[in-house]
């Protein structure tokens, strides 16, 4: 389906009754393979696409979407559409997206990723989970080893004279593995990303997650008390993932943030910045303009400790009567909603080594569990449960496991006094980045 088709069909739509419309066309592609010692246990591939129809009826929205292009069924849903939009209730801050913007050009296609054999890609996970198993003595089995694509389409048209469209494609590969000595055993994983198989990087991968899972071998409890603690990148993206929840529009009107009333005061120490990046290449969550239409723009939410702004769709930002931030996100079967893109904590000029160097008597966090079911978004308050190792004057002593971290997430971004120069994302939780970052004291909870 092309756009003429689509910009046909507005004309359709406003004849059959509806003032605005919206037509939002998703095509894609999406491929997943899983080997388990040595053979291949799964290959899978998915092609979907899907039409999602917006349409305004004196002020009130109806929405329908097929996946059904045959002759007449567009019209028949174009109607459900206008049907739903009918019984639906006026809102006034519900609009669309007025006419093209100026979009940044953007590097995510790769076309010559589609001559990738299934053969290479399989290749690759293998020579992933040898190069895992043949680290050490210590690695005793590969628990999974996959590899997953995606290269997908969207065009948005809308009666307001929007009209664009964008390709992009990603791929990744990944593996879980299980490390051993004597009767303990623990678990490590790693995972690479990119935009074509000569991205990825299968041995490095491999020893990665084997020596994630070696180096905690060996763990120990440790007294309560509070010290200094360090994230690693993998953990502290875990943060970010869970303050951007509470760093949307929608989070903040309903009430549901910490960071209600919060604006333009200082939540977190002068080092902080939190920064979200539509258009940031490297990421996995870049496009030109955002679900609606709208620019994807890099947008400065906490800036050198004081919160500047909140992500905003098209409907929060009317509600507010500001901007949108590039930051509806959809599929063809809903309608839009304010999420993060690319969302990171500024890198730092430290390197690991000297922050380590740097703690005295500390935590050196690698793992949490339960952090999304133990973190409160309105109060900030959360408690989760780590493993990592335990830094004596500035060296790494031991491996701790069983044991707990807690604070307030305001006190933690202030406490954070420490920004290493390894911003990474990581692709487990999303498109969120972090560097390794120490932060001045929690409360830890052992023996």
């Amino acid at each position: 389906m092309s756009k003429l088709n689509l910009t046909d069909l507005i004309g359709k739509a406003q004849d059959l009754g509806a003032e605005d419309v919206e037509f939002y066309y998703e095509v894609s592609e999406d491929n997943s393979i899983e080997v388990y010692e040595g053979e291949v246990e799964s290959l899978e591939s998915a092609h979907s696409k899907g039409l999602g129809i917006r349409v305004f009826v004196k002020g009130k929205m109806g929405f329908a979407y097929t996946t059904n292009f045959n002759d007449g069924v567009i019209e028949k849903v174009i109607r459900e559409a206008i049907a739903n939009a009918k019984i639906a209730v006026e809102d006034e801050h519900r609009t669309l997206a007025n006419g093209d913007y100026d979009y940044k050009e953007l590097d995510i296609y790769n076309p010559q990723f589609l001559e990738s054999s299934v053969e290479d890609k399989i290749d690759l996970i293998l020579n992933m989970e040898k190069a895992a198993l043949e680290y050490s003595d210590k690695v005793e089995s590969v628990i999974s080893a996959g590899y997953g694509d995606n290269t997908s389409e969207i065009t948005i048209v809308n009666s307001k004279g929007l009209n664009q469209s964008y390709k992009s494609n990603t791929c990744y590969a990944y593996l879980y593995v299980m490390a051993g000595e004597g009767e303990e055993k623990q678990t490590g994983s790693a995972l690479s990303y990119g935009r074509g198989l000569d991205d990825l990087t299968p041995v490095k991968t491999g020893e990665e997650a084997a020596k994630n899972a070696i180096k905690l071998l060996g763990g120990k409890q440790v007294n309560s008390q509070e010290a200094p603690v360090v994230f690693t990148p993998e953990v502290g993206s875990m943060f970010l993932y869970l303050l951007a929840s509470t760093l949307t529009a929608e989070a903040v009107q309903k009430g549901r943030s910490l960071f209600v009333d919060k604006l333009n005061q200082v939540v977190a120490s002068k080092k902080v910045s939190i920064i979200d990046d539509g258009t940031l290449e490297a990421g996995l969550a870049t496009a030109p303009f955002d679900d609606e239409g709208v620019p994807c723009t890099p947008t400065n939410i906490i800036e050198k400790g004081v919160l500047k702004n909140y992500l905003y769709d098209i409907y929060t930002a009317n509600k507010d009567k500001v901007e949108s931030t590039g930051n509806a996100q959809r599929s063809y079967r809903g309608i839009p909603s304010v999420a993060p893109s690319n969302f990171y904590l500024e890198a730092g000029e430290e390197h690991l080594a000297d922050i380590i160097g740097g703690v005295e008597n500390g935590f050196y966090v690698h793992k949490v569990i339960g952090l999304f079911s133990g973190a409160n978004t309105i109060s900030g308050d959360f408690s989760v449960g780590a493993t990592g190792q335990w830094i004596e004057n500035g060296e790494i002593k031991q491996a701790v496991s069983e044991v707990t971290i807690a604070g307030n997430l305001i006190d933690f971004l202030k406490d954070i006094e420490e920004l290493g120069d390894d911003l990474k994302f990581n692709p487990m939780v999303g498109s969120f980045g972090s560097p390794t970052f120490k932060v001045k004291k929690l409360a830890i909870s052992g023996a």
